[in-house]
């Protein structure tokens, strides 16, 4: 495997404490986010990395957000 450009690892990680932060939230609150809203959040999510300059970021919590749709569907 490839080693991982620091920048690289940054966006993933910028990434996973979004979706960890969701994970923390329904773990504490359970039922606080309805699984027909997650795609919604991560995308909301990646709007406000991509305001950050956190483009891998972004495109990890969109490719995320269209997989969750898929399983809905």
């Amino acid at each position: 495997m490839p080693e991982l450009r620091t920048e690289e690892v940054e966006q993933i990680e910028a990434a996973a404490r979004v979706v960890l932060g969701l994970l923390r939230l329904q773990t504490l609150q359970s039922g606080a986010v309805p699984l027909s809203d997650l795609p919604q959040l991560l995308l909301a999510a990646a709007e406000e990395r991509h305001r950050n300059g956190d483009f891998g970021a972004e495109r990890m919590l969109c490719e995320w957000a269209d997989m969750l749709r898929d399983w809905e569907g």
